[in-house]
């Protein structure tokens, strides 16, 4: 029987030691943030989505709490028979002081894995300026700095990474799991999974060779490289100027930049992914990571890389 596979990345939770803080760098960011009906927590969320794509809880550290993927709602009963049969406990009640309905159960290092019964969401399509690229004229008379829209908002959570000290062993867990599929390497230090049918993101998800579990960055879409120009500008301006990009990366091709979070994680902009489908064969890669943008910094892929080992 084929096993159940997640459709799609949902989001992640995670305790911060100040929600107001919090509030100011989602919302910056471009994110609408509200607060959960009984006020505990934070919903942050790409304008016109739901359901939380991050819940922010208040704790005395940063801390990743859980990880939350989308299933298609049929698939709620073979998840729950899948995971049991490996000898792991489900639950459909999230624990205490979260709120996601679906199912929930524990990882082997202790991170909460949510699944959410919800069919994928329809991404609409965003009309883009004409460009003179390649040697084209297709905009003519026309001040683009003019007109461009400045204030456009991610649409989605696209991807995330996190740090893992078992990397070998998280990827083969998160693969017979959840039936995420590996799609590239950066030998020895980063794993990249993808989820879903079809055309697809080059992935939703990342593993992180490290000495230590935690969350290290979380990327939302944007339409263009100018999206990413102005959001960059935008969180400089409110006082976030501690930066890495602008960027294309090398595994993955897409656009980037990424701004520290008053935590000492990272959240990104990006555009232009590579979509691959069920033809795409993985392979490990020596490269850096972009191939082009700012001086490469170590840490960013190190193992200390934003010097905030989370406590447990």
């Amino acid at each position: 029987m084929e096993k159940a596979a997640i459709s799609g990345l949902n989001g992640f939770g995670m305790t911060v030691p100040d929600l107001d803080i919090a509030r100011k760098f989602y919302g910056t960011f471009g994110l609408d943030v509200t607060a959960s009906a009984d006020g505990q927590a934070l919903l942050c969320n790409s304008p016109g989505r739901g359901g939380g794509e991050i819940v922010l809880v208040r704790g005395d550290h940063k801390r990743l709490h859980h990880l939350s993927f989308r299933i298609e709602p049929a698939l709620a009963g073979p998840f729950a028979r899948q995971i049991e049969a490996a000898g792991i406990s489900v639950r459909d009640q999230a624990p205490a002081g979260w709120q996601r309905a679906g199912l929930w159960f524990e990882d082997p290092w202790g991170t909460w894995i949510h699944l959410d019964p919800q069919a994928q969401a329809e991404r609409p399509r965003v009309q883009m300026p004409e460009y003179n690229f390649g040697g084209a004229a297709r905009r003519v008379d026309v001040n683009l700095w003019q007109t461009l829209d400045k204030s456009r908002k991610p649409s989605h959570i696209g991807h995330m990474l996190i740090f893992t000290a078992e990397w070998e062993r998280a990827e083969k867990f998160y693969a017979d799991m959840l039936g995420l599929r590996t799609t590239d390497r950066a030998a020895g230090k980063v794993a990249f999974m993808a989820a879903g049918k079809g055309i697809i993101d080059h992935h939703c998800f990342g593993l992180i060779n490290s000495t230590h579990r935690g969350f290290q960055h979380a990327s939302f879409q944007v339409p263009g490289l100018d999206d990413i120009g102005y959001g960059a500008w935008r969180m400089r301006e409110a006082g976030y100027g501690d930066g890495f990009g602008p960027g294309r990366h090398a595994i993955a091709s897409n656009l980037f930049h990424y701004v520290r979070d008053p935590w000492g994680s990272w959240v990104e902009f990006y555009a232009d992914m590579d979509k691959i489908t069920d033809r795409w064969v993985c392979r490990d890669w020596n490269d850096l990571p972009y191939t082009w943008g700012p001086r490469w910094s170590p840490e960013f892929w190190g193992k200390d890389m934003n010097a905030n080992l989370e406590q447990r």
